[in-house]
This record gives structure tokens, C-alpha cells and sequence, in this order.
């Protein structure tokens, strides 16, 4: 029993640092080569936990190739066009002027009730309100809407917009966070004052943020 948690243990670090090695995109948009790899490294992976016989070496071994194989890939795929459009395809545009291309469509293996469900997963529900529609390299759905059946924005209206105004993390569960520091200007001393300002020991922040235009928010950790 313990030699099993030990082994999954050491597995179960060595895909996170897999997963942390091919980028934040493995997570959550898989491109096809990168799905491949999940699945063949959970395939790795479950082979020793199975059987305690077998040597993980070979399984870890096996990681580490498929590792370096998507890493190679990312980085021949950012130097060359043609070789990203090999290994992932290229956005097909599926409607235009509301119109549905059928070829595509049917090349894709997309029915139209495939693409009408993907269409109401954007909150549109009538086909003649898009005005273009793409399906991305992750299978993805992205659809422009006719200008009638665009949100309205600040621009249309010719309205003054502000600047954002987001806040930047500079103090979490009592530690500074001072990759942050260079979004706001920020130095220790300059921290400093704000936690004097706010009346708050550094230790007994929860969460402090502050923001371009210098306002600050301080949660403390009694207030949690």
C-alpha cells in the first residue's frame, strides 16, 4: 500500500510538471497535438500505479520524450506558418452573411444542428443574425453578429470612456507579490506607507491591491 502511494505520488508531480512545461494553454484549449500527448501521458502514467511490478523509469522516460516532442512542436509551430497550419489546422469560416457554407460544413463533419447548438451556447438563436462565423483549430465556435444584433458600446454611442482601472495584487496572505510591482509603479517603500496608511501590519493582510490611478483596497484577515 505504501509503495502504490508513493509511486502515484511521484506521478502524479511529475504530469503536473509535464502540464506546467507545455503551457497554461494545455489546460484549457487543446490544440490536436496537445491532446494526443494528454492522453498518451495518462496512459503512461496508469500502466505503473496498475501494476508495482512494472519499473517506472520506463513510464517516466516515455513522459519526458513526449514532453520535449510538444515542446519542439509549440516552438517550430511559432517559427513557422506552414508547419502550425500542418499540425493544427487553420480557422475555417462556416457562415457568412448568415448564409451557411454547406461544403465546409459537411468537410468538417459539422451538421447544422451541431452548428445551431454551438450558435445558442452564444445566446444566438436565429442563423440570419450572423455575420460570420469561424470554427477555430480547437474545435471551438466563434461567431460575429449582424451590426443590428451587436451589444451596443461606448464607442457607438460616442461616449467619454475612463481609462481601466484595474487593480494589481500587491500584498496576498501576509506576502508581498512583487512580480506586480513594475504594472503600478510600486516599491517596497511606496508599499510601505500604504500599509501605514491603512493602518495594517503586513502580516495581518488577507489581500491588498491597488490600482494605476494609486486607489487601494485592503481586506484584512479578521474581515475574511
Amino acid at each position: 500500500m505504501l509503495i502504490t502511494l508513493i509511486r502515484v505520488s511521484i506521478l502524479y508531480c511529475v504530469v503536473m510538471l509535464a502540464i506546467r512545461l507545455m503551457g497554461k494553454r494545455q489546460v484549457g484549449e487543446l490544440q490536436p497535438t496537445e491532446l494526443v500527448v494528454t492522453i498518451l501521458l495518462s496512459e503512461l502514467v496508469a500502466i505503473p500505479i496498475q501494476d508495482n511490478s512494472l519499473p517506472m523509469a520506463t513510464s517516466l522516460i516515455s513522459a519526458a520524450v513526449l514532453v520535449a516532442f510538444e515542446i519542439l512542436n509549440s516552438i517550430f509551430a511559432v517559427g513557422s506558418n506552414k508547419f502550425r497550419t500542418l499540425t493544427q489546422g487553420h480557422s475555417i469560416l462556416v457562415v457568412r452573411e448568415g448564409k451557411p457554407d454547406l461544403r465546409q460544413l459537411k468537410n468538417l463533419r459539422i451538421s447544422m444542428d451541431d452548428l445551431m447548438e454551438a450558435l445558442r451556447q452564444k445566446d444566438i438563436f436565429d442563423i440570419n443574425d450572423v455575420d460570420y462565423c469561424f470554427v477555430e483549430t480547437t474545435g471551438k465556435i466563434s461567431a460575429l453578429p449582424k451590426p443590428p444584433r451587436r451589444n451596443l458600446t461606448a464607442g457607438d454611442l460616442q461616449l467619454p470612456v475612463e481609462a481601466n482601472n484595474i487593480p494589481f495584487v500587491m500584498v496576498y496572505d501576509g506576502e508581498r507579490v512583487t512580480r506586480n510591482y513594475h504594472e503600478v509603479a510600486m516599491t517596497n517603500g511606496r508599499l510601505d506607507c500604504i500599509l501605514k496608511d491603512q493602518k495594517t501590519p503586513q502580516a495581518k493582510v488577507m489581500l491588498l491591491t491597488v490600482t494605476k490611478q494609486g486607489e487601494v483596497f485592503c481586506l484584512r484577515k479578521e474581515n475574511v
